[in-house]
């Protein structure tokens, strides 16, 4: 949800003519430097996410909700992730970009996001329970649990708390039933007025460019022969449809056999914080699902599709709906003992290749701003991901220089890790070994590069680590930066 309340500030500026939807990021924070077609990145392509970039949520999500990287390395990820897909070609997900909208708010207003809201949204619309990633929780704060395999719950951190968070401007907004009902009355007010569907608009409202904000961008994905697309902040769909996005299952069509109407939507799931709206302009109709916990599927969705039929006085197919919940539910957690099985039916090595010694050390991305640490203790190696004790792995040998890592179901929900990982997200093959000489000898063989598969829009077996002094090339102010950030 927060995504959209980014957009309508953007929308602000763009009205107040500080920037428009066509200005490209590089013109607003020249430290973005690209050299293919991914520099001419605009506004627009940002809110819509169709800027073709791998999104990388690999490097930031940490176990135990929490975020290691400090928000002043969202513009050196999107400098130097990989192009997936040309520019402006298609829909692809990316948090990175967000975060990055948040900072282009606060360069072209001169304010921080959390004064802008409070100024901008929180204050005009007259909100009280909603709050921004640093300002303290309260005794009427909901705590989050993620479901166990055998349908109970486990108390898990909270999301998206502290300052200077990376992808705050994303998806660290903290609010309620009564006062989304409130924001999202405001923009279907404003859309309406701005479209000279009503006459009535409030002079108080202060969303602006709401029509632009709910026009879509880019097509995405989906089996529907109407329209299904992104907007800024928002996904188009024109019902009847199947309303998937993001979903490793195929839900019941939405307003199947009911007239055609447009809903504006929109759903934000982290571990333990999870919630779905859908806005309904031609009727002034809003649909609010906040839970935390998303149990053992995919629930608010589906709890939010089963209000919108009841909303409109639609049939509701009960049966479909549990046993879609069912067997979603039954899948996901079958799916991580599969991944198991497949690294146990795979491996070929029961020992390492080498000495421990030869894989110890510290292993960096090409820009330097995250690192895989992995140490020898009590005689087993263990990675560490950014030296983190939260995101520390024993691991076990694999193939020729190659070990993996793994945790089941229940181990990955009270880590708040969302599971649906492949197994090649769970090893680490290790190469490039120093050169041997007739002083150096061949037992003495130092690995000085990993392998890790983060990012699964890539082909190919993953992104180089190296360590440093392996064609390492940060400068060391920049290398003494990034470990202040970590």
């Amino acid at each position: 949800m927060t995504k959209a309340v980014t957009a309508s500030m953007i929308g602000m500026m763009v009205e107040e003519g500080k920037m428009d939807f066509t200005t490209q990021l590089q013109e607003l924070l020249p430290e973005y430097q690209r050299d293919d077609a991914q520099a001419n990145i605009t506004v627009a392509d940002l809110l819509s996410h169709r800027t073709g970039l791998a999104p990388y949520d690999g490097l930031w999500l940490n176990s135990d909700n929490q975020i290691l990287m400090n928000r002043s390395q969202a513009v050196p990820i999107l400098s130097y992730a990989p192009v997936v897909h040309p520019i402006r070609t298609k829909f692809l997900y990316n948090n990175i970009a967000y975060e990055i909208l948040g900072q282009i708010l606060e360069k072209v207003s001169g304010s921080t996001y959390l004064e802008l809201l409070h100024d901008r949204i929180i204050g005009p619309l007259k909100l009280n329970r909603t709050f921004y990633a640093e300002e303290p929780f309260d005794n009427n704060t909901a705590k989050s649990y993620a479901a166990l395999a055998d349908g109970s719950f486990y108390e898990i951190p909270p999301w998206g708390h502290g300052k200077d968070l990376l992808i705050g401007a994303a998806g660290a907004i903290r609010s309620s039933i009564n006062d989304l009902l409130v924001l999202y009355k405001a923009f279907i007010d404003t859309a309406n007025s701005q479209v000279d569907l009503m006459t009535n608009a409030d002079a108080h409202n202060p969303l602006k460019q709401v029509p632009q904000l709910f026009e879509g961008k880019v097509s995405v994905p989906n089996k529907s022969l109407r329209e299904f697309s992104y907007a800024s902040g928002w996904i188009r769909a024109q019902l009847p449809a199947i309303v998937d996005v993001a979903a490793d299952y195929v839900p019941p069509v939405l307003g199947n056999g009911s007239p055609s109407r447009l809903m504006i939507h929109h759903q934000g799931y982290i571990a333990g914080n999870v919630g779905f709206v859908a806005l309904f302009p031609e009727t002034s109709t809003a649909v609010v699902v906040l839970g935390n916990s998303e149990g053992l599927t995919d629930a608010m969705r589906l709890i939010g599709h089963i209000l919108v039929e009841t909303v409109f006085e639609n049939e509701v197919n009960k049966t479909a709906y549990i046993e879609t919940a069912r067997t979603a539910g039954r899948d996901d957690i079958q799916f991580v003992a599969d991944v198991h099985q497949q690294l146990i039916d795979t491996k070929s090595s029961s020992e390492p290749t080498r000495p421990l010694s030869a894989y110890t050390g510290r292993y960096y991305n090409s820009i330097g701003n995250y690192f895989i640490e992995i140490n020898e203790v009590g005689g087993k190696l263990q990675v560490a991901y950014v030296g983190a004790d939260i995101d520390t792995f024993d691991l076990e040998a694999y193939q020729t220089d190659s070990f993996f890592w793994w945790l089941d179901y229940d181990q990955s929900a009270k880590q708040a890790r969302v599971p649906g990982y492949s197994k090649e997200y769970f090893t680490l093959e290790f190469g490039c070994p120093s050169t041997t000489s007739w002083w150096f000898l061949a037992g003495d063989v130092e690995m000085e590069c990993l392998t890790w598969k983060h990012e699964f829009h890539i082909p190919g077996d993953g992104e180089v680590f190296r360590k440093r002094g392996s064609n390492w090339s940060i400068d060391t102010r920049e290398y003494q930066r990034v470990l202040d950030d970590l």
